[in-house]
């Protein structure tokens, strides 16, 4: 006789019991997925608890209300990565302190240069803890002294609309020389002018000007003036320009030998160029450049000229 196997309701073919007629492998397989599932719950909100217990605050706003501890010197510069900051985190939580472009360092000597941010920086603190970062600053103030090494600083907001929105303009672009960010601050702070504003950006440059040509008032030019900003004995910046530079436009109905030079407001001849340029017929664009270094101050105008008739008469202002 042969045994006969009998199956009671709940149990599998393999001794185990069964849940509702599930098997022990597949019953073992959901309760692996329950508890992933548990434990990516508690690590979402171990993350969430991390991030909500963090405080982001202005740095400003930070030392006004004794989160942070701060102090504040020159690294002996006007522009650039000019300003060294100790910060201590004064809390028992992560902090981020973020410092908004358009944000004031201000020398204890009045006789020095006030120094803005353009763009932002944010400083990530532990709870108690201490660390010195640099900040990028630049000069506001081109008739005062650049700050010596020894200066200390006290941050502050500004109250230059026009140097604000210059900051938040300038936030999305990455990478800007600091000669150019110099150049088109003190074009809001010290009336300078908006043909010293030139960097390899393209984007940033055309952006950038044109809102200072709308701001200042000024008028569009056709050249762009380099200029390399030097310090005297005393701590004195000289805004020095370097080399004019710009596109020579014109139209040409038969092919034309140029001649140039460079005249004053006094109609002297400045500068010429020792060789004539043999041109064809159409319309003609020419890069121009002319190093003007310890030129005086004023205004110049390069004239081209074809077998003695006048051509072109661009002006230019050093």
């Amino acid at each position: 006789m042969y045994p006969v196997l009998c199956f009671k309701q709940g149990y599998s073919t393999d001794g185990f019991v069964l849940n509702n007629g599930i098997s022990h492998s597949k019953q073992m397989q959901i309760m692996k997925k329950h508890a992933m599932i548990f434990i990516m719950f508690c690590i979402t909100a171990l993350l969430s608890s991390y991030k909500n217990s963090v405080v982001s605050v202005d740095l400003v706003q930070a030392i006004q209300e004794k989160k942070v501890r701060v102090h504040i010197t020159s690294t002996g510069g006007y522009s650039g990565k000019c300003i060294s900051m100790k910060i201590e985190n004064l809390s028992n939580i992560p902090m981020y302190v973020g410092i908004t472009p358009g944000t004031l360092f201000v020398p204890g000597d009045e006789g020095e240069q006030t120094l803005v941010t353009i763009q932002s920086n944010v400083i990530v603190l532990q709870k108690a803890e201490s660390k010195t970062v640099l900040v990028s600053g630049y000069c506001t103030e081109l008739s005062d002294r650049c700050p010596a090494s020894t200066t200390t600083f006290t941050a502050a907001k500004s109250n230059n609309i026009a140097l604000a929105d210059l900051a938040r303009l300038m936030t999305p672009y990455t990478n800007l020389e600091d000669g150019f960010v110099q150049q088109a601050v003190w074009c809001i702070t010290d009336s300078q002018s908006v043909s010293n504003v030139s960097g390899s950006n393209i984007a940033a440059s055309k952006a950038v000007r044109e809102y200072l040509f709308k701001q200042t008032g000024q008028t569009d030019t056709w050249y762009q003036t380099r200029r390399t900003p030097e310090m005297t004995a005393d701590r004195n910046i000289v805004n020095t320009a370097a080399e004019v530079k710009g596109k020579i436009e014109f139209k040409a109905a038969k092919t034309v030998e140029l001649q140039s030079v460079v005249k004053n407001e006094a109609g002297e001849v400045v500068w010429t160029y020792p060789y004539k340029t043999t041109l064809p017929a159409g319309d003609i664009v020419f890069d121009f450049g002319l190093k003007v270094r310890n030129w005086k101050k004023g205004n110049y105008y390069i004239i081209y000229t074809c077998e003695g008739k006048e051509l072109v008469n661009q002006k230019f202002t050093i």
